[in-house]
């Protein structure tokens, strides 16, 4: 079976690529956080800035099918995207596939100019929309948005607030909102929180994937992280894995 995680969000630094990576991580991990045995393929749409596979980032490796650099700003490229699938979309009908895309902040353009295009696409790829809350109205709007664009496309996903950004009572414009109360009402919508993880260890391992810092014992330029640096990854690795893997229980 196939199914592909959009990570999307109103704009960058809000935590989309944190949280692609706690995605992925959750799937190499797939044992320890109640998930399938999965071909994992992560893609960057953000070109501008590809931290989640660009270099020093995920890229193909024993627990890591394939990853990729792609540009989804216009419609036609997410025609150009199923192309570029194709083998992997096949492979899914034998085994199972998850594809994590870490979307750019000019992501909007796409969803609002191409729906119909962009709307069957996300429909042949299974998709599950992941939107990283930001503490600002402009998150909650955009989220309403997108549902309000692509109705089936956004009929089910996961909400996910980022505790590196300050404790969960923070996020009030989101949680007085009209559009949580109508998602996280249902049975659709699920929403978790990402734990927080030590600026320290963020700036050393910088692109480096969760998997490849803890099993290395390096960061970034192979920089050597101390046993607290890796005792505290580990254990953000842990608790990141069990918040983002309900993102499994979410579409068919």
């Amino acid at each position: 079976m196939l199914k592909t995680i959009i990570v999307d969000g109103d704009k960058g630094g809000v935590g989309k690529t944190t949280v692609a990576r706690a995605i992925a991580d959750a799937y190499v991990n797939a044992a320890a956080n109640g998930l399938p045995v999965c071909k994992v393929v992560c893609l960057d749409a953000d070109h501008t800035n590809p931290d989640f596979c660009g270099a020093g980032g995920y890229e193909p490796d024993t627990k890591i099918h394939d990853t990729g650099l792609v540009n989804l700003d216009e419609p036609k490229n997410w025609l150009e995207l199923v192309n570029a699938l194709e083998s992997i979309i096949s492979a899914a009908e034998e085994e199972e596939v998850r594809i994590i895309i870490s979307m750019p902040a000019t992501a909007k353009r796409a969803f609002e100019s191409g729906a119909g295009e962009v709307a069957q696409v996300l429909s042949m790829l299974n998709a599950v929309p992941v939107w990283v809350m930001g503490r600002t109205k402009d998150s909650v709007t955009q989220l309403q948005s997108r549902v309000d664009t692509m109705p089936r496309q956004f009929e089910h996903g996961l909400v996910v607030t980022n505790l590196f950004f300050g404790t969960r009572d923070k996020f009030v414009l989101w949680d007085g909102s009209d559009t949580k109360k109508e998602l996280i009402g249902s049975d659709d919508w699920l929403e978790t929180s990402l734990p927080e993880l030590s600026d320290l260890v963020v700036t050393k391992i910088d692109r480096t994937p969760y998997h490849k810092a803890i099993e290395s014992g390096t960061g970034a330029g192979g920089q050597k992280l101390g046993m607290g640096d890796i005792i505290g990854l580990r254990a953000f690795s842990s608790r990141a894995g069990a918040a983002v893997a309900i993102v499994e229980k979410i579409g068919g």
